[in-house]
């Protein structure tokens, strides 16, 4: 039986672990030839035997333009495009300095606007772009300032390219979580405040549950399938 991106070739960075693997298995029941990118040639190996397919990896680090470029110039077309690299960072205002921000930055939103860049030009009508960011830009997440930082400027970056790309047939949309188990990834400072900060955070949510990676693989799978053109 076909199914729906039968054909379709989906790039996701951070797609050796976590919410980005989680993705790339669901774009592979839907039929997808995933292309995982990330930093740990190991991890990104293990990942590609997960997911057969004909799933292909490739070392780049999205907060460096020459890897970015590169990983795009071998591609020939991108019909999605899933942005999941990066990082997390806890701790007061006084302890975050300007730097640690800077380096989050680099990453998850200048990584995420650099594969944005280099790839358009490979998309046709019909492509989807789906950023990650989270919940920080609307909910008030201690101590996590420099996160919810993050997540606006990417919001807002999803907001202006859903508009801007539009017309060219091309559908921009970001993921937004809580607080999701599971995934393994371990913040660059701040591990201190992860117990307080995970805690703080489930006493609003209303199902006193973490999300899981697959139940963003979910809503990316739903993004990447709706209003699909034949």
């Amino acid at each position: 039986m076909r199914e729906v991106l039968d054909g379709k070739v989906a790039i996701i960075t951070g797609g050796g672990s976590g919410i980005g693997f989680a993705i790339a298995q669901r774009f592979v029941s839907l039929g997808a030839t995933p292309v995982i990118v990330g930093r740990n040639q190991e991890s990104l190996d293990e990942a590609v035997t997960k997911l057969g397919r004909d799933a292909r990896a490739v070392v780049a680090d999205v907060s460096n333009d020459d890897d970015v470029r590169a990983l795009f110039e071998k591609e020939e077309r991108v019909d999605i495009l899933v942005t999941c690299a990066g990082g997390a960072i806890f701790g007061p205002i006084e302890k975050v300095t300007p730097e640690d921000v800077r380096t989050l930055f680099a990453t998850r939103v200048f990584g995420q606007m650099s594969v944005a860049h280099f790839a358009v030009p490979r998309m046709k009508q019909g492509g989807t772009i789906i950023f990650c960011s989270g919940v920080g830009d609307v909910v008030g997440l201690v101590p996590y300032s420099a996160g919810s930082a993050v997540d606006g400027a990417v919001n807002a970056l999803a907001r202006s390219l859903a508009v801007e790309l539009g017309g060219r047939g091309i559908r921009v949309n970001a993921v937004s979580p809580g607080v999701i188990g599971g995934t393994g990834i371990r913040p660059a400072k701040g591990t201190e405040y992860v117990e307080d900060f995970v805690a703080r955070a489930m006493r609003t949510v209303p199902l006193a549950r973490p999300g899981s990676a697959e139940d963003v693989a979910d809503a990316a799978g739903y993004l990447a399938t709706s209003f699909y053109p034949p």
